[in-house]
This record gives C-alpha cells, structure tokens and sequence, in this order.
C-alpha cells in the first residue's frame, strides 16, 4: 500500500511554482453539488436549431453521410473499435504517459450525460502533472494538462468524427489547475478557467460542472451542465461496477426513436429538445480513436 504522505521524489522548481500559482485560485469559492442532476437535458438547444431537426447529423448513430466516414476517419488518423471492447485498451493502461499519475486517478474513464460525441477517455493517466503532490493523488497543488488527440473516444457518426478531426490538432489541449487535497481541479475553456470544474466523489467517480461564470460574477453559482467522468476499467484493464452500465448504454437502442428513425434524415422533428439531448448521451457501439501506443 502507498503512504498517503509520500511524494514522488523532488520536485523541480516548476513544481514548487506551479503549486503556488494553482493555491491562488478561489478553490472554497463554490463547493461540489448535494446531488446529481444532468440539467443540461432540460435546457438543451439542439446544435444548428432547425437544421438538427431536418438533418440527422448529430445523432450518435446517425447514417448522415455515412459514405464519407472512411475520409473522415483517414484524416483524423483514427481507427474504429468495438465500444464494448476492453481489452483494445490493455496497452494503453499498462502505458500510461503520465508516470507521476496516482493509480487512484489511473483507468479508462466514460463521459456519461456528455451530449458531445466523445465517451472514453483515458484522462489523468496521459495527462502531465506539474506540481507538488502525493502518491495517493489526495494532496497536493499544481497544473495539468492532456492532449484531446491519443486515447479518447468520439462516434464513429457524423458528428463525432467532426470532433476526432479537431481533436487531432497539436494544439487542441485540456488544461487547468488541480487542488488533490480538495479534489478539484479546473478546466480552462474560452469563458475563463473558473467556469468549468470537476470535483471527485470518490476514486472511481468525479462530477463535471459548467458554471455560468466564473467565481466573482453575476451567475457564478449558476450550473449550465453537469456530467460524470465514471472509471470503467481500472489500472489493470479490470472492469469496474460501472462497466455494466456502460455496456448497456452501448447495446440498447436509442431511447427516444419513431418509425422513420435512420432511414429519413427528417425523423427528429418529432422529437422533443430534451429527447434529442438524451439520444446524444447514447453511445455508439462502433467508436474512433487514436491510441497513443
């Protein structure tokens, strides 16, 4: 067993910076939630309006333009797995980039009650940590960052393997700061880097909330999005209580479909907002990825 209190040797002046620099942020300015509820699915507005009403390009098993699929996939330089596959992740878990990762925060993790088209994700075990911090991942401060493009899943749809392109970009990042001893960390996006944090409920399960703004402003307390990063396979590959779950997220159909679903591009606009939102959450059974080994 690792001692709580130890750290992984001696850190570099860059640690010691980056650890301070992330103490400054308001971290006791919001706490984590009482309870969880997805509210995004009952303020959702459809991508394109009207358009996702008319075109079922959005849709995480859509048809939509299935004969570019191939393109998309070449350019993104991804390639298609079977979302219920586990063991196509054993090398990347035996592999983690991240060293320094706390095996508590090791593991594939699934994105559920994302309406975006990305589900796995390998997230802290290939992130880089820069900071001071224990071995357990239960204190400490600092910075951290992964790149969206290696050991990340998006649908093999449309719209996903629009996001596997854009995720392939040197550049495309999630960065923010961490507080281990709290557990919290942040994620910066356009808005400011308070507006998107994630708290951990235990080793296998954080929360993810999109405030309104960040702390200091009029809504800051306001939740616009809420959704879980679940651990579903361990640091060896090994399937979690929440594995299960996922699994029949994958296998079963669409929850909110009619007589015209796939085959007529138009089939959404029987569908109500909140319904489109709940079929986003739905994960395909075919998924791309890039792997980084």
């Amino acid at each position: 067993m690792s001692n709580p209190n130890s750290t992984y040797g001696t850190f570099t002046d860059e640690d010691r910076a980056k650890a301070e620099e992330a103490k400054t942020f308001p971290w006791d300015a919001r706490t984590k939630p009482k309870e969880f509820s997805p509210v995004q699915l009952d303020l959702f507005k459809p991508p394109g309006g009207i358009l996702s009403r008319l075109l079922d390009w959005w849709n995480t098993r859509t048809y939509f333009l299935c004969f570019l699929n191939p393109i998309l996939r070449l350019i993104a330089k991804h390639k298609v797995i079977d979302a219920d596959n586990k063991e196509v992740w054993k090398k990347q878990l035996e592999n983690p980039s991240n060293s320094r990762c706390p095996d508590s925060m090791k593991g594939l993790w699934w994105l559920k009650y994302n309406h975006a088209p990305e589900e796995l994700v390998t997230i802290f075990g290939d992130a880089n940590f820069i900071g001071t911090f224990n071995e357990d991942g239960t204190d400490g401060y600092g910075h951290w960052e992964r790149p969206l493009r290696h050991n990340w899943t998006r649908e093999n749809a449309f719209f996903g393997l629009v996001f596997s392109i854009w995720g392939n970009k040197e550049t495309a990042k999630a960065v923010g700061r961490m507080n281990l001893r709290d557990g919290i960390c942040t994620v910066h996006g356009a808005k400011g880097e308070g507006i998107q944090i994630v708290y951990r409920v235990n080793d296998d399960e954080w929360w993810k909330i999109h405030y309104k703004s960040n702390p200091g402003e009029e809504g800051e307390q306001e939740i616009e999005f809420m959704y879980k990063w679940l651990k579903v396979l361990d640091k060896d590959g090994e399937p979690t209580e929440y594995w299960d779950d996922y699994v029949s997220w994958v296998k079963e159909p669409l929850p909110h479909r009619n007589i015209f679903a796939n085959w007529w591009p138009s089939w959404a606009l029987f569908l109500k907002k909140k319904q489109i939102a709940e079929n986003m959450c739905r994960p395909n059974s075919k998924q791309v990825v890039n792997f980084r080994v």
